[in-house]
């Protein structure tokens, strides 16, 4: 029984707090124990500037847990990897192949080719690419590619394996990490391109925790249609948890019409710089 505190600050998103960077990307720093975990790198450089305009310093992370390998999650994964020679990395799948959104005009939405170099030049001892869901520590998960068997769910857009838009990318390395804690489940999700749905589904199964805490990250709804944000919403409102918090790639309007379907006793629109007291580890 650790009953370690599990703290959350989200480093990288589409909004910041005032003094902070924001962009289109994801990125957050995970604290319990003697535990350091930063999960996604950013996009642009807002991970650096805001770690550092917080006091986080990314030497300490000793691991680094990819939710998927579109660019804005690694975007900056090279540098990371620069300044930190230790930092264990999670992925599912293959995260660094050529991937390519549905627009003609578009560039390559995969991994950025720095990275990628970086990524294939770790030591086999650091790299973890999982099949199925792994414990970190007790209480400490991370889902490894998530069955997908709500059918109102996709992956929130089409995207593509090769420059042609030929083969439909089905973003198989989509993976999420969750906290067990004393009021239930705590989910920290990516961009959720496997569903909301189906992912607190699968976590419930795994941990045997029905009870939903909180959820908060990416939650790929941007292009959502009203069904299936009705469909979602319903099902969240289900989880009766204690809070919800929209980031990135959810969509301001979709967050809105969250907060409008479900209270904005439990919505809370996300920012870098916000800090989650998520609770105490089981």
């Amino acid at each position: 029984m650790s009953q370690e505190l599990v703290k959350i600050t989200l480093l990288v998103d589409n909004e910041a707090a005032e003094g902070l960077e924001k962009e289109h990307g994801f990125a957050a720093w995970i604290e319990f124990g003697s535990r350091h975990i930063l999960f996604d790198t950013g996009h642009m450089g807002a991970l650096q500037k805001n770690a550092g305009r917080l006091g986080i310093d990314l030497k300490q992370a000793d691991t680094l847990v990819i939710s998927h390998g579109h660019r804005d999650h690694t975007g900056t994964l090279d540098r990371f990897l620069a300044e930190n020679d230790h930092a264990e990395l999670y992925f599912a799948n293959e995260i660094d192949h050529e991937r390519w959104w549905y627009k003609p005009e578009a560039d390559s939405y995969g991994m950025p080719e720095a990275a990628r170099k970086a990524f294939r030049a770790l030591p086999a001892e650091r790299v973890h690419a999982l099949k199925t869901h792994h414990y970190l520590a007790p209480g400490v998960g991370i889902t490894g590619p998530v069955p997908r068997l709500n059918a109102f769910e996709d992956t929130g857009g089409t995207f593509h394996l090769d420059e042609q838009r030929g083969p439909v990318d089905k973003i198989e390395d989509d993976q999420t990490m969750w906290f067990e804690t004393d009021d239930g489940l705590v989910v920290l999700v990516g961009c959720c391109h496997s569903g909301l749905a189906n992912t607190i589904d699968y976590i419930r199964k795994i941990s045997g925790i029905d009870k939903v805490k909180g959820v908060l990250g990416g939650m790929h709804l941007l292009q959502a249609n009203e069904q299936r944000l009705g469909k979602t919403f319903d099902v969240m409102s289900g989880w009766h948890a204690d809070f919800l918090i929209p980031c990135h790639c959810t969509g301001m309007e979709s967050a809105k019409k969250m907060e409008a379907a479900i209270g904005s006793q439990t919505v809370k629109h996300g920012h870098a710089g916000m800090v989650i007291e998520a609770g105490r580890l089981r």
